[in-house]
């Protein structure tokens, strides 16, 4: 089949980077996604971090990594890569799994288990609604029964991030659960924050990758049992403030509405965006690390102790 003449608006040829890296692509197709990238900047610097990890991976002396490890960074690696896997890419990274991590270990973090950040997440919502009233780019004020935080907070906001235009694996979708309508999207050290209003209520939604750590719910009740969501009922609180996991992503919902308005919304949160390659090479990494720390132990004692 003839690939297309252009790249299709609004997707991007991700998987075929790592091949355009490599020279596997046959002439159309490799001119066809070559133009796309020469258009495209957020597939220009995939390409640029697809071409560092395998030049770095080329460069690393073979490592002798924990039994069992590479099964599971290969069905980690295989499960993620969608209908085009690269078995030629997927074998360099199992052969160099542990280097890996010492190559990508500032990177990994964002991958490994995610410990929910609650109190910041209150702060930062009461501080960035405040301020969005305060330019009227938001009717939100918190209703007559606003969330209630311990100390005041000054109106601010975080650096803005253009809402349709969040890298993998962030979105926002125009619309939560309840009406909650999108205002506008904002960076945070952990990830994104997206903020919504309906009326006069404010909520704004934290998406943070990683694996959902439970050490991080102290003070968070499960909705049910069977239910991995958690929900806070602190004082000034009262179930505003909930935190699931969807898909790889932890999402911190904190809003002003009461009742069960903040859970619904939060449960309306799509499932997160496929990982690009290179996330999946980082978060095969952040495995390879656990793995590695889980196996090393302690060190022995020293000869004649």
């Amino acid at each position: 089949m003839s690939p297309p003449a252009s790249w299709p608006e609004g997707s991007h040829p991700a998987e075929a980077l790592s091949a355009l890296a490599d020279g596997e692509l046959a002439g159309g197709e490799r001119a066809t996604v070559a133009a796309h990238v020469q258009g495209c900047p957020e597939c220009t610097e995939e390409l640029r971090a697809v071409r560092a990890v395998r030049d770095a991976l080329r460069a690393l002396p073979p490592v002798e990594p924990p039994a069992g490890l590479l099964d599971r960074l290969v069905a980690d690696l295989a499960g993620r890569g969608g209908p085009r896997r690269r078995p030629a890419l997927i074998g360099t990274a199992m052969a160099a799994a542990a280097a890996l991590v010492v190559v990508l270990v500032p990177s990994v973090a964002g991958f490994d288990r995610y410990r929910p950040q609650v109190e910041q997440a209150m702060v930062r919502h009461v501080a960035s609604v405040s301020a969005l009233a305060a330019v009227g780019a938001t009717t939100a004020d918190g209703g007559p029964n606003p969330l209630v935080l311990p100390e005041p907070v000054t109106p601010s906001t975080a650096p803005p991030r253009e809402p349709g235009d969040l890298p993998a694996p962030y979105l926002a979708p125009p619309e939560l659960a309840g009406g909650y309508r999108l205002v506008d999207a904002f960076a945070h050290p952990d990830g994104v924050q997206v903020v919504y209003e309906r009326g006069r209520y404010g909520l704004s939604v934290f998406e943070s990758p990683g694996e959902l750590d439970p050490e991080g719910l102290e003070g968070g009740q499960p909705v049910r049992d069977d239910d991995p969501t958690w929900r806070w009922h602190a004082e000034g609180v009262a179930g505003r403030v909930v935190v699931l996991e969807r898909g790889g992503v932890v999402v911190t919902a904190v809003g002003d509405e009461p009742g069960d308005a903040v859970l619904s919304a939060a449960r309306s949160v799509p499932e997160a965006r496929p990982l690009s390659l290179v996330q999946r090479l980082r978060r095969a990494a952040a495995l390879a690390l656990r793995a590695l720390s889980a196996s090393s132990g302690p060190p022995p004692p020293p000869a004649g102790a």
